[in-house]
């Protein structure tokens, strides 16, 4: 008989047959002790128990997040987010009725034929301060006279208007801001419709001149480019009314936040009726005006000497005879003729 091993070939295993009962043994018992009532009735409670501390403990952790990503925010944040939201349903709103608004009124504008006002090329560019310069607020703007700047352009950012265009150079020009003494801007109220000159206090802001109606005038209302100067498009954003003392000032909308880029805008045209010429003979705009068409009509030529041959060539035209009838003339409405 062969050894295997302690073990003798045909000898049955002990060991194994032992393990084997202990583990249905051990199974038995598990099925047992959870069908039992008594049994079952204390792991509940063990088991409620760490379902408690486990949702305190997911608690915990759940507010330690919202803090350290909301940097603990308070009722007033709470407060703040509220009244944002309320302002974001807010200007949806605005946003879809002026879109109404815009398309009735250019319909009414076709139905009624209105003349449109002529408005130019506008222009980007990127502005600077300007040390030393001969204005006490002003600033530099990167593009010129190449660009198609011209002086008078009206300098307008996205929260309203900047300044406007006094000095052009070929790459570079001047921006001349609200808030100098030199600006003079017409302005208008939104909803007073008052009219006033917008004067700037030498960097420091700007305020209303010789309004028009200064009883009318709302407390917080918004102005804007009235363009009765003609050098000035009309309705672009200037500020808001407050009253300091016994005068009107202006919160301009430039303040709302830091100018990096402008665009230029070009005045409306509005030409003097004795500078346009005939229909037919419109003429472009040169560099030195701001004008469409700015040439004056040609004067007729002077009708040759006579006795002088014409430069051409032509034959003079042949004097009337002195027999030729002469057409008759009118004495008045009724009267022979």
């Amino acid at each position: 008989m062969a050894w295997y091993g302690n073990r003798r070939s045909g000898q049955p295993r002990v060991g194994a047959r032992a393990v084997v009962v202990g583990l249905g043994i051990a199974m038995v018992g598990v099925l047992a002790i959870q069908t039992s009532s008594t049994v079952r009735s204390g792991i509940d409670a063990s088991r409620r128990s760490m379902d408690g501390t486990t949702a305190s403990l997911a608690g915990f952790a759940s507010g330690l997040a919202g803090w350290s990503f909301g940097f603990g925010r308070s009722q007033e944040d709470e407060a703040r987010i509220l009244e944002l939201e309320a302002q974001v349903r807010d200007l949806h709103r605005w946003k879809d009725l002026a879109e109404t608004m815009a398309l009735r009124m250019e319909r009414y504008e076709s139905l009624l034929d209105i003349v449109g006002e002529t408005q130019g090329q506008s222009v980007t560019a990127r502005i600077v301060a300007e040390e030393n310069g001969p204005f006490a607020a002003s600033k530099i703007a990167n593009a010129g006279s190449s660009n198609g700047v011209r002086e008078g352009f009206a300098a307008v950012n996205e929260y309203g208007l900047v300044g406007r265009v006094v000095r052009v150079g070929e790459y570079t020009s001047r921006v001349l801001l609200l808030t100098d003494f030199a600006s003079r801007i017409p302005v208008m109220g939104t909803k007073s419709g008052d009219r006033a000159l917008l004067v700037g206090d030498n960097g420091t802001g700007a305020r209303l001149v010789e309004p028009e109606t200064p009883d009318q005038i709302i407390a917080g209302e918004v102005w804007v480019t009235s363009g009765d100067d003609g050098k000035m498009p009309l309705g672009v954003r200037v500020g808001t009314a407050r009253k300091v003392g016994d005068e009107w000032r202006l919160d301009l909308a430039l303040d709302a936040g830091p100018i990096d880029f402008v665009r230029l805008v070009p005045p409306p045209d509005f030409a003097s009726p004795d500078l346009v010429p005939p229909l037919g003979a419109v003429q472009e705009n040169n560099d030195s005006t701001l004008r469409t068409v700015s040439a004056a009509p040609a004067a007729p030529a002077a009708p040759p000497a006579t006795g002088a041959a014409p430069a051409n060539g032509a034959r003079p035209p042949a004097a009337p005879a002195a027999n030729a009838p002469r057409p008759a003339a009118t004495t008045g409405q009724g009267g022979a003729q």
